[in-house]
């Protein structure tokens, strides 16, 4: 909701642009504001598409438990040891501002397929936590996106739909005068992007019971930095998780 929001006001502001560079083009300056109105365009268009964006697809919570958790254990299951730390730091520090404490793991270990589950559950137990999250890629898919970016500037239908008998632009007056009225409407080429879309799973158990109490997948778009497409990530986990009062 807040993006399309978002994108209402970006083109809101186009039409704003073009109205005032159309009122300079009727000055006599048509080829240059012509140009600046469709470099405007252009970076309106690639603004609106570069927009990133983390969606939750589903969510699943266990009716039986009964929160919050008190202090968890944060995995984030990768092939790269980076991208490993980037996540667990990021969820420790969303944790954190939420009044939650975490322990993420790469402290303790560094993970093969060597490492065992009594290993990690000696671990958990030494740093005192109640409780396990798991993250880890499931899947990935390419998504294409198309946006066509122009502005007419006429309102549409004929001017008696709109504008009444006594009321009407003053080019409609004659033939002529139509015919004569300046352009006021401009074509920009669609504007087509290729992105990856990654479906990223989050899992949360009760280390006393070890029972699943939690669950979510999420789809976010890789853009930008992955600082910053993981923090996104860490934010909508940490308001599901609010949301259904297990922290």
């Amino acid at each position: 909701m807040t993006r399309h929001y978002s994108l209402l006001v970006k083109l809101k502001r186009v039409r704003a642009i073009n109205y005032g560079l159309f009122k300079r083009a009727k000055r006599g300056k048509s080829e240059m504001v012509l140009i600046l109105r469709n470099l405007a365009l252009i970076f309106m268009g690639l603004t609106i598409v570069a927009c990133s964006s983390t969606d939750m697809t589903g969510s699943w919570t266990n009716s039986d438990f009964k929160g919050p958790i008190k202090k968890v254990y944060v995995v984030g299951i990768a092939k790269s040891e980076m991208n490993r730390r980037i996540f667990e730091d990021a969820f420790s520090n969303q944790f954190f501002s939420k009044g939650v404490s975490s322990e993420a793991s790469y402290r303790d270990i560094t993970f093969s397929k060597d490492v065992k589950k009594e290993v990690l559950a000696k671990k958990m137990a030494e740093r005192g936590c109640d409780s396990v999250v798991l993250t880890r890629l499931i899947g990935q898919r390419k998504e294409t996106v198309t946006t066509s970016v122009y502005d007419p500037v006429y309102s549409p239908g004929p001017y008696y739909g709109g504008y009444g008998r006594y009321n009407r632009p003053s080019h409609y007056g004659s033939w002529g005068n139509y015919y004569g009225h300046p352009h006021a409407f401009s074509y920009m080429p669609t504007i087509t992007t290729e992105r990856v879309i990654l479906t990223v799973e989050s899992v949360m158990y009760d280390l006393k019971t070890e029972q699943l109490i939690w669950s979510a997948q999420f789809e976010t778009a890789v853009e930008g930095s992955i600082d910053k497409m993981v923090e996104k990530y860490v934010q909508e986990v940490a308001k599901d998780l609010k949301e259904k009062k297990i922290i």
